[in-house]
Order: C-alpha cells, then sequence, then structure tokens
C-alpha cells in the first residue's frame, strides 16, 4: 500500500544535541496512530518536521502529490474574544486567503468540520466563554475544516478530563472512517492502546513500531520510561498500562 505521508533516515540537531537520529516511518490511509515516548524523545519535533515547519538536517519527507495536512500544536494562542464559529474559518485560509469572503462551498466545509466535532452549538459562543475539552474540539473543527487527508496533532488530550479524552478519541476514529489518517502524539499510554498502531520514540529513534499489543508490553515500556510499568488486558482486549505502587522506578540498565 502507497503511504500518504513517510520519512526516511530524519535527523536534526538543537546546536549540538542530537534529536532525531535517523528516523523512518510511513502513515497510510485510514490509520490512527500514537506516537508515544517519554519527554525529550523528540517526539513534537518529528511532528513539525513532518509538518514542514523543521527542516531536518539530513533524510527526507515524502507527501503524495497534492497532499493535504493539518497540524496542530501542543499550545496555540488563539484570540478569546472571536467566535468558535471565526476560529475554525481559519481553516480555510488555504483556500481564500485573508481578505475573500467565505463562499459556499467553504461555509459547507466549516459547517461539516463543526458538526463532526459536536462543535456547531458553540459556534456564536466566544472562545473566552468555553471550557477547555469545548476549546480542543474547536481546534480540531479547525483542522478538519482544511479538508485534510492527514491530520498531525500534538499532544490533543493534554489538559482534558476522562470525559473529553473519550470524545475527542471518539472525533478521530470517526475521521479514521472517513479515510482521514492521523498521526498523534500521546502521553496517556492507555489512551494510545485505542490507536491502531503505535511508535515508540525514545532519544530520537523509533524503539517500536506496530500494533498496541505488539509495543505496549510491560518489558519494553519499562525501559523505555526508566520505571517499572505493568500493563493489563481489558475485557475488550484493550491494554492498559499502570504504575505499580509496590514496585520501586529503576533506570536503564539495572531494576
Amino acid at each position: 500500500m502507497t503511504a500518504l505521508l513517510s520519512a526516511r533516515q530524519l535527523r536534526l540537531d538543537y546546536g549540538t544535541r542530537p534529536v532525531l537520529r535517523g528516523v523512518s516511518l510511513s502513515l497510510h490511509r485510514g490509520e490512527l496512530v500514537a506516537l508515544i515516548g517519554p519527554n525529550g524523545a523528540g517526539k513534537s519535533t518529528l511532528l513539525k518536521v513532518l509538518a514542514g515547519l523543521l527542516t531536518p538536517r539530513s533524510g527526507t519527507v515524502y507527501r503524495r502529490a497534492g497532499l493535504q495536512a493539518a497540524y496542530l500544536a501542543q499550545a496555540e494562542e488563539l484570540p478569546l474574544d472571536w467566535s468558535a464559529r471565526e476560529v475554525v474559518s481559519l481553516g480555510r485560509l488555504p483556500y481564500v486567503g485573508f481578505w475573500r469572503a467565505l463562499s459556499a462551498v467553504d461555509q459547507a466545509a466549516l459547517q461539516s468540520a463543526m458538526t463532526r466535532t459536536s462543535t456547531w452549538s458553540l459556534a456564536e459562543r466566544k472562545l473566552n466563554a468555553l471550557s477547555g475539552g469545548e476549546r480542543q474540539r474547536v481546534t480540531l473543527a479547525r483542522a478538519l475544516a482544511q479538508d485534510p487527508e492527514v491530520l498531525l496533532l500534538d499532544e490533543p488530550t493534554t489538559h482534558l478530563d476522562v470525559r473529553h479524552q473519550a470524545e475527542l478519541l471518539s472525533a478521530l476514529r470517526t475521521e479514521r472512517e472517513r479515510g482521514i489518517s492521523t498521526l498523534a502524539v500521546m502521553h496517556d499510554l492507555t489512551l494510545a492502546g485505542h490507536a491502531d498502531r503505535c511508535l515508540l520514540l525514545r532519544d530520537g529513534q523509533i524503539m517500536a513500531d506496530g500494533t498496541p499489543e505488539a509495543v505496549l508490553s510491560a518489558d519494553l515500556l519499562s525501559d523505555t520510561y526508566e520505571t517499572a510499568l505493568e500493563v493489563v488486558q481489558a475485557a475488550d482486549g484493550r491494554r492498559a498500562v499502570i504504575v505499580p505502587s509496590a514496585r520501586p522506578p529503576f533506570g536503564r540498565g539495572g531494576r
């Protein structure tokens, strides 16, 4: 199967510190992929390279011709006195520019994005009147208003409670059914278990790439995160990652 987006041997340094060390990956149509790994592993940097916001020292990013990809950063400064509709309309800028009014096609794309993220009822509300979960859904709607084939999301569930995490994950699954591919940085390893694939990054290198069942193993995660972790299987077959209170943390090279 031809990849929509792929990378080969990406290398990037911040000053003298290597951040990406020969990263290769591919993203296919309709995949929901979780990018996991400890702080400082290079996850956000990798996402920015794939989005075209950073240029690697070496290596190549391949995009299928005409591919539209939407990137959402960890934290974005949005105009809090704007309505949700106005924020989502920013997603149409690649098509209309700054000075043209939205056409009927643009309006339809905007409404579709807000409907799919359950934000249409929030359309006229100011951003500063929305909860964190509502704002997160609005920013996702803005990305979807671009009509992307690929979503690149940096920690989309950060600061969300369990309910809003579940809602966001449900929205991403719906987009997967529409053929949209998502690569999302996730810190919650249990949430990552709901993805189709997990990419485990450590020290700027891909340590594992496979199904959640293959990647979310206690030994591999404990070594990567340098702390004792356990993995339990839920009734539906999904995996949950827990920190056992009775076992002390350990560093690489010993327990």
